[in-house]
């Protein structure tokens, strides 16, 4: 059993984290086309609509996340962040690291800033996934009984934030890797 703060922390991390991840991908579709038509997983006529309905997946499963307590919504949660794993571990075998994985533009860069920032494929990336499937699973365990109190609105709050802060560290560690390889390679 897990205690309620824990699930109510993951429901909002993981609505947040899709909500955020689906809008990015459907308000800029041709960009990031470009990014899944990079991973040559499927066929180039399967990557249009491919790209739509990732975008619509992940912010149905944000709002699964916010307002359902759907198992459902864990699960599949878990097999689109696996599908997600498979896709960077076929690149990474191939030898295929220096494409970005998509799971980092940003619709607010500008012009200048469209390059910066990108995640390139890595192990550090398929660990990350791994983890985050493995908390969205734990989701699936039955949650305890009990009250909330102004302390555990207190717990939430700051275990979001600290969550939000970790997250957002672990993919800035993970683009300074990229570009100091490719400083140390002479690419940059």
């Amino acid at each position: 059993m897990i205690d309620p703060v824990i699930h109510i922390l993951l429901s909002l991390g993981f609505s947040l984290l899709f909500l955020v991840a689906g809008a990015h991908k459907l308000s800029n579709r041709l960009r990031f086309q470009g990014i899944v038509e990079a991973y040559q997983v499927l066929p180039t006529s399967w990557v249009p609509p491919t790209v739509v309905m990732i975008g619509v997946i992940e912010t149905a499963l944000g709002i699964g996340w916010l307002i359902g307590d759907s198992v459902l919504t864990y699960l599949f949660s878990a097999v689109l962040l696996s599908i997600y794993v498979v896709a960077i571990s076929i690149n990474m075998l191939r030898g295929r690291t220096y494409i970005d994985c998509g799971c980092g533009f940003s619709v607010f860069a500008g012009k200048q800033d469209l390059d910066s920032g990108i995640q390139q494929l890595s192990a550090g990336l398929v660990l990350r996934n791994y983890l985050l499937i493995a908390l969205s699973l734990v989701a699936v365990l039955p949650r305890s009984e009990r009250a909330l109190g102004l302390v555990d609105m207190f717990d939430i709050t700051v275990g979001l934030i600290s969550a939000l802060l970790i997250y957002s560290a672990v993919n800035q560690l993970l683009s300074n890797h990229n570009a100091i390889g490719a400083w140390r390679n002479g690419g940059g």
